[in-house]
């Protein structure tokens, strides 16, 4: 997949991102919502932002490391998203939605994981 494709991992984490920010925004402000919102933000930035680190590396272990954080971004992202939903935090129109984009970034992430250690694990083994 090309890097700006629109339906390209890159892109979709890109528009998850603005989509996070536009659901918070709908999230009343108070000691407990602002640390979720905080940790919701952080987790779903870092899926694009890793994922850039990601393409710009040239070592495999490094991409592979990146597209692991990535992940992780994308997982926590979706237990802060399920956390809202269980409380009732926010518009419940926008957070079922983007509990499910981004449980399908985390397993696309996954896979791109997946692949990337079994290329380089694959390359270890021929001494490549």
């Amino acid at each position: 997949m090309k890097r700006n494709d629109p339906e390209g991992i890159d892109e979709r984490a890109y528009r998850f991102y603005c989509d996070v920010v536009a659901f918070v925004e709908t999230v009343p402000i108070g000691p407990t919502t602002s640390r979720i919102i905080g940790q919701l933000l952080d987790a779903a930035g870092s899926i694009g932002s890793n994922r850039e680190e990601a393409l710009s590396r040239s070592s495999t272990r490094e991409r592979i490391h990146f597209n692991e954080i990535s992940l992780r971004g994308a997982s926590d992202s979706v237990r802060w998203l399920r956390a809202c939903a269980s409380r009732r935090l926010g518009s419940q129109e926008k957070c079922g939605p983007l509990i499910e984009e981004g449980q399908q970034l985390a397993r696309l992430l996954t896979r791109v994981v997946i692949r990337a250690k079994r290329e380089d694990e694959s390359g270890r083994k021929t001494g490549t």
